[in-house]
């Protein structure tokens, strides 16, 4: 009985040690290897424009907010293809529901500029966001996913460029942010 498995057991053994010859062949060990990733952009929230308050009429007090966001987290990541960066990107945003809320929701639009490292901007997207406040729930968040890709010239790489994320403003809502960080 055990004379009928072992010649099984060495013809597995040789059609496995002649497949892993065949695999090493198809290696080449004299490339080189890949040349590592180069850097992705910086992602920061732009001064002033990371807190949105939004009021129902001109009373700047609590009674009087419909809703709050706050930019949170910004993370990804990048791959170089040629002469341009590809930057997928996650934009957290957090909402408080005020007291003045009668819809339910907060809708606002927020920016992504990409910039040079002097904060000079080359070029700005808007996003229409919303989030839900279903029930009696008072504060909710959403993440968009987005991809933004950036043309590079000879030597730049990722470490020339800042991400900016920011929400879109009246004049007296970037205003109120002001007076409130003073």
């Amino acid at each position: 009985m055990y004379r009928s498995i072992a010649p099984r057991l060495a013809l597995i053994a040789a059609s496995l040690l002649l497949g892993s010859c065949e695999t090493l062949k198809s290696l080449d060990f004299h490339s080189q290897p890949p040349a590592p990733p180069g850097p992705c952009p910086r992602a920061v929230v732009a001064d002033q424009a990371g807190h949105l308050t939004r009021f129902v009429g001109a009373e700047k007090d609590p009674a009087h907010v419909q809703f709050e966001a706050q930019i949170g987290d910004l993370v990804g990541d990048c791959g170089y293809d040629g002469s341009t960066i590809d930057v997928d990107m996650k934009v957290q945003i957090l909402g408080s529901r005020g007291a003045a809320d009668k819809t339910g929701k907060a809708t606002f639009n927020y920016f992504v500029a990409i910039a040079r490292r002097d904060k000079t901007v080359l070029a700005r997207e808007a996003f229409d966001a919303t989030i839900e406040f279903p029930g009696n729930q008072t504060q909710n968040g959403m993440v968009d996913e987005i991809t933004q890709t950036i043309p590079l010239q000879t030597g730049q790489d990722g470490n020339d460029f800042v991400i900016i994320v920011g929400f879109e403003m009246t004049p007296d809502e970037l205003n109120y942010n002001r007076q409130q960080s003073q």
